[in-house]
């Protein structure tokens, strides 16, 4: 590592020079036995080796300088640049027209590996930010995740996240990373951005049009004498603007459009992470004068903005390829395309659960019943799931099974979530099983899993809305809201909907449905 920052703290042009001069005292002594094409094969991973560490330019001086060593060290005549032959000429030129290509091409490649290491990087950054805005529930602990992923992903000398102060009319710095030293004229600019809305220091050569990046000027024309030593980022979203993300540069070069781009993206996550937060604390302190209705819609209402989490990382996604252009192979574009149908479909999933409370507690969505055979409802379940999945569920049905008077799309999608629960919690390929059996004038329907279970204190508390329990850490994110609809479903069709334990670990959740004492006319 210290051989490679030196390296490019130079260019890399010393070491090539060097690398290629000591190749070529190691070989002199046996320039008597050696050929010229042999010899020629010494200096190939020199000048490889300069493209991958130190770049194509290095690399093409370094093919330079092994052309000429090659020509006065190791051709007859010795120490002058004349060739006695055609033959030596050729084997020059092409050894030179190889070692520039070769260059080329390892250098090429370097980069397209440096871009993807970014790349993954920022995608990591844009993920870990997308799951603390879900799961986190303090904005200052948000805060602080994000101005140290700043730091440590960008390379800022520092980072700091303002707000409007509570108490008075000045910035709060909410958290920072890095050095804490305030840049010259900071808090002036951090407060013109709060009232303006607009960013200071940012580029304006983004390869995106304007409408899709924050409107910035700089910053003499935002405060007259003022010299902005960074990037400043206003945290806006549709309805109002949440404070100001300042990122300082290491040195004077300043940051690249691509780190600017990044920046923003992070603002606009951080900005919906502290608008739900400032939605939450608005809630919490109205819960004491307001009715449960009042509640319930503010909390809807906190929860939609989690929406826009697998929206932001499938933009960001996009965006990726789109930068890139024409240099994005094949496979690589199949697999950011099937992960942005992986977020589309959370989001898809999300906005329906949503929906689905909605109408059942609105009694839009209200149950058609009919005689239905459970066998069919399970197999409208199972297709519902994903290939891969299907082989995880087992059945376990009785031989004889009454008929239920029940709405067959309602209860196949209570069903449905129940499954697609087990299927999350359960690790691995551990089984999830289905079991159907008569109970008297009723019928019974469970669903277990192998997974961490449920503690007691829990067992109410996970139909509740938005209720996420301690074993949510280990499943894929949700809002919370399958269990409630399964239960709402369930109750309207008269049955109930509880949860066992395993032994020796996992759940059960078990249906009851009253048995259809009509089927036999």
């Amino acid at each position: 590592m210290a051989l490679k920052r030196m390296m490019m703290s130079w260019g890399g042009y010393p070491f090539a020079v060097l690398l290629v001069a000591l190749v070529s005292l190691a070989l002199i002594p046996f320039r008597a036995v050696l050929a010229s094409t042999t010899v020629m094969l010494f200096y190939v991973p020199v000048i490889v080796g300069t493209a991958r560490l130190a770049g194509v330019r290095t690399s093409a001086t370094a093919a330079v300088i092994s052309f000429l060593a090659l020509d006065l060290l190791f051709i007859p005549p010795y120490y002058h640049l004349t060739v006695a032959g055609l033959p030596e000429w050729l084997a020059l030129i092409i050894f030179l027209v190889v070692a520039l290509i070769a260059g080329q091409q390892t250098g090429t490649l370097r980069q397209r590996e440096q871009a993807a290491v970014r790349r993954q990087s920022e995608l990591e950054l844009l993920n870990s930010l997308s799951a603390r805005i879900v799961s986190e529930k303090s904005a200052a602990t948000t805060a602080e995740f994000m101005v140290a992923e700043v730091v440590g992903v960008l390379g800022a000398r520092r980072a700091a996240l303002y707000m409007w102060s509570s108490n008075s009319s000045t910035p709060e710095c909410l958290a920072q990373a890095g050095s804490s030293r305030q840049a010259p004229g900071e808090a002036a600019l951090v407060g013109w951005v709060l009232r303006e809305g607009k960013a200071i220091g940012m580029d304006a050569a983004w390869s995106v049009p304007a409408d899709q990046r924050p409107i910035s000027v700089g910053a003499a024309d935002a405060i007259p004498g003022v010299v902005a030593d960074g990037v400043y980022v206003p945290l806006q979203t549709v309805e109002s603007l949440e404070g100001v993300l300042v990122a300082i540069p290491p040195d004077e070069t300043g940051m690249t459009v691509d780190d600017e781009r990044l920046l923003a993206a992070v603002a606009n996550l951080g900005a919906l992470s502290l608008h739900r937060h400032r939605l939450e604390d608005e809630a919490a302190r109205a819960q004491a004068l307001q009715e449960s209705d009042r509640l319930k819609s503010t909390l809807v209402s906190s929860v939609s903005h989690e929406l826009k989490t697998p929206l932001a990382a499938a933009t960001a996604r996009v965006t990726g390829l789109v930068e890139e252009g024409s240099d994005v192979d094949a496979a690589r574009v199949h697999e950011e395309l099937l992960n942005v149908a992986e977020d589309l479909d959370r989001l898809n999933a999300s906005i329906g659960a949503l929906l689905d409370l909605s109408r059942l507690e609105s009694d839009a969505w209200r149950p058609h019943p009919e005689s239905c055979d459970m066998r069919d409802v399970l197999g409208t379940v199972l297709s519902r799931l994903p290939a891969a999945q299907q082989s995880r569920v087992y059945f376990q049905i009785a031989d004889s099974i009454p008929d239920v008077m029940v709405d067959f799309a309602q209860v196949a999608r209570a069903i449905t979530i129940l499954v697609e629960n087990a299927l999350s919690y359960s690790p691995g390929d551990e089984p999830v099983t289905v079991g159907v059996a008569p109970l008297a004038d009723e019928i019974e329907l469970w669903v277990e899993d192998r997974g961490p279970g449920i503690e007691d204190t829990e067992k109410e508390r996970v139909f509740e809305k938005f209720y996420r329990g301690a074993a949510s850490a280990t499943a894929p994110g949700g809002t919370g809201l399958g269990l409630a609809i399964a239960r709402e479903i369930v109750r309207s069709h008269r049955g109930r909907l509880r949860v066992e334990d395993v032994m020796p670990h996992g759940a059960r959740f078990v249906v009851t449905f009253p048995a259809d004492a009509g089927r036999s006319e």
